[in-house]
């Protein structure tokens, strides 16, 4: 009897240790199953968050890029107006520089008439002086300073006009040679008016008669020199056709 009931309790122990053992494995078993899903639940977050993360990279580089492309394009533009603003400004400078070259020309020009003028009135006068003096020759003198002066007159207005012909008429039809010929004539009249003079002047007996008109003499042959050398100047230089005009103009 005693060994039946020490058997009934060995076998219930073993039963209470078993099944304590197996309520433990369970919940050994659904603890690691619950850690489990938690690694995954939280890998699948992370893996989630890097995805999204990623993703917001791209976008921020998609934006810098496109912000990139902007700023290029803007610069782009800003530095193709600054090149065509340069170009309009040395376009502007380059016409500027030229009329201030042709004002400064047209200035020159006019100076140099206005003093070959003076010269000429001044000695037109002295040798009216000389003419008044002359008595008989003093006629022939005085028409000559006339026709000094009107001729004087006529050259300049020959010079002014051939000055003033523009670059593009020159480069196709040649200098204007009808002045050119008109002028080349009247300093052909004032160099025989001056053998004139030369031969009036041997035939004074007055010193100083005969020093003063030596002296506008010798203004008017300068004078003349000059206006020679202007109108060689102006007839140099390639046309198309100036050869053609010039053959005309004769």
């Amino acid at each position: 009897m005693k060994n039946k009931i020490l058997s009934v309790g060995i076998l219930a122990l073993a039963l209470f240790f078993a099944g304590t053992i197996y309520a433990v494995g369970q919940g050994n078993n659904a603890t690691t199953t619950t850690v489990n899903q938690t690694q995954q639940q939280n890998q699948v977050e992370n893996q989630g968050e890097a995805d999204q993360i990623q993703t917001q990279e791209q976008e921020g580089v998609n934006e810098d890029g496109n912000e990139n492309e902007a700023e290029d394009s803007v610069e782009a533009q800003n530095q193709q107006g600054l090149e065509s603003g340069n170009g309009n400004q040395n376009q502007n400078q380059e016409q500027n520089q030229e009329q201030k070259n042709n004002e400064a020309k047209n200035n020159n020009g006019s100076s140099m008439s206005e003093q070959r003028r003076s010269a000429v009135a001044n000695a037109v006068q002295e040798l009216l002086q000389v003419a008044d003096r002359s008595g008989g020759i003093g006629k022939q003198v005085r028409v000559i300073a006339q026709e000094q002066n009107q001729n004087q007159e006529k050259l300049e207005a020959n010079l002014q006009k051939i000055e003033e012909r523009g670059t593009f008429m020159r480069f196709v039809f040649g200098p204007d040679y009808n002045e050119i010929n008109s002028a080349q004539k009247l300093l052909e009249q004032n160099r025989e008016q001056i053998q004139q003079l030369n031969q009036i002047k041997d035939q004074l007996s007055n010193q100083g008669d005969i020093q003063s008109l030596s002296q506008q003499i010798q203004t008017l042959e300068q004078t003349h020199s000059e206006i020679g050398t202007s109108l060689e100047g102006s007839q140099k230089g390639f046309s198309l056709f100036g050869w053609m005009f010039k053959l005309f103009s004769k």
